[in-house]
């Protein structure tokens, strides 16, 4: 797609943003430890992430209500309630043990600000959840200005499950080009991309 871009793959747990200048990746940092200092990782995911972390409170209504810090909901949930993933995406398990159906997920958001579903109605929960996915949103797109700023490269390129969701509103936030690794792959494939991206590595390694 591009010799110079920032590569953004979010899977189901982390978002990793990687620099590419020449067609080689030019990170800065070397361990998961610096990349979470460089902006290069955001431990933020499309499906596994515990909504009160990166949550303080959630709008509704016109009203702020601060978030149980507890294992009650994951963004899985929240894409489930916007139709943005199906029951087959949800591939994790939920953190009450009971069913992915968008019932069961608006239960389980319900309870991030200590409510269920007699309190709030489906709309409600909608209003919500529009709210926590700009939220992640804005999260990811933290990292990516800092490696923009850092790198001085201006198109960004995504995939991962995440790519639609979450890379390109991201990217777009910030007024940046981008390009879909769903222009040339299957979204299957661009979910698998990492580690089609780790085989090709040692294939060159062993050779």
């Amino acid at each position: 797609i591009s010799d110079n871009c920032i590569f953004i793959d979010t899977g189901s747990t982390t978002t990793d943003i990687i620099p590419i200048r020449d067609a080689k990746e030019c990170a800065i940092g070397k361990s998961d430890f610096d990349r979470s200092a460089t902006g290069e990782l955001v431990y933020t995911g499309t499906l596994r992430t515990n909504l009160a972390s990166f949550l303080d409170n959630v709008e509704l209504n016109g009203k702020e209500y601060r978030v149980a810090s507890e294992l009650f909901a994951q963004t899985a949930d929240v894409y489930m309630v916007l139709d943005l993933i199906t029951e087959k995406d949800y591939i994790c398990d939920t953190f009450d043990g009971e069913g992915k159906s968008k019932m069961d997920c608006a239960r389980r958001i319900a309870r991030v600000v200590c409510a269920d579903l007699e309190m709030l109605s489906m709309e409600d929960i909608v209003e919500m959840a529009d709210f926590i996915h700009q939220k992640q949103v804005e999260q990811i797109a933290d990292g990516l200005k800092q490696v923009h700023e850092t790198q001085n490269l201006d198109l960004i390129v995504t995939t991962g499950l995440g790519k639609d969701i979450l890379d390109r509103p991201a990217a777009e936030l910030l007024g940046l080009e981008v390009k879909s690794m769903g222009d040339i792959l299957s979204d299957d494939e661009c979910t698998v991309a990492p580690a089609i991206g780790t085989a090709v590595m040692m294939e060159k390694y062993l050779n």
